[in-house]
């Protein structure tokens, strides 16, 4: 005969002749409900005879979900790519416009959008980052992958670079001070993965302090 236990087919088989049916306690752990349908933990469970009686109860299979932390050389293929771009945004502050911003921008992103019109300001106002004149500092201080497109990487920087207007004067002594402004800073950078290569979304600054390095870099 078949009967319906809280929603979940069951199957009862009885084999023998005038036996009376006694009380049959059955513990299953684990149980979950999903959609209004108890789940239970296990494939199948069969019980061993009793008497004359055989009891068979079947279920529907669950599928367990197993937390796999990333490869690492894909959290490498991040830590590399992070410091590339890095890299080569100080490259474009030297000469802005020799800026290629799709390097090291995500496509329609904050990042792009502000790169692009940051490039063409300085390009039109020949301001740009004076040679020699400090340091670029970051350490990287987290990684992590959200998904196999998006990641996030939490950083602590320090800038002192001069940057100056090179088109007023014809040597790069007179340059004019545009910005000499000596900074450290906390940030957290959204990162997605553009062809194989992981290139700035967004970020955000979470502390800011001048004229003082609160990364603790060793001095040089």
């Amino acid at each position: 005969m078949s009967i319906s236990t809280f929603g979940h087919e069951q199957r009862i088989r009885v084999i023998g002749k005038n036996w009376l049916l006694t009380p049959l306690l059955i513990g299953l752990c684990a149980c979950v409900t999903q959609g209004g349908a108890l789940q239970l933990d296990t494939g199948k469970v069969q019980l061993s005879q009793a008497g004359a009686m055989s009891v068979v109860i079947d279920s529907v299979p669950t599928t367990t979900i197993v937390s796999i932390d990333p490869p690492l050389d894909i959290v490498e293929q991040l830590r590399r790519d992070f410091i590339a771009d890095d890299h080569y945004y100080h490259q474009c502050m030297v000469a802005p416009k020799n800026c290629d911003v799709t390097r090291i921008s995500a496509p329609n992103s904050p990042h792009r959008a502000d790169l692009t019109r940051r490039v063409r300001d300085y390009s039109v106002a020949n301001i740009q980052a004076s040679k020699g004149s400090g340091v670029a500092l970051v350490r990287i201080d987290s990684l992590s992958i959200i998904d196999p497109n998006h990641a996030t990487v939490n950083t602590c920087s320090y800038n002192s670079i001069v940057m100056v207007d090179a088109g007023a004067t014809e040597s790069s002594l007179d340059d004019i001070i545009f910005n000499d402004a000596i900074a450290s800073y906390l940030s957290a950078w959204m990162l997605t993965l553009d062809n194989g290569v992981w290139k700035i979304h967004s970020w955000t600054t979470s502390m800011t302090k001048f004229n003082v390095d609160q990364c603790g870099f060793p001095k040089p």
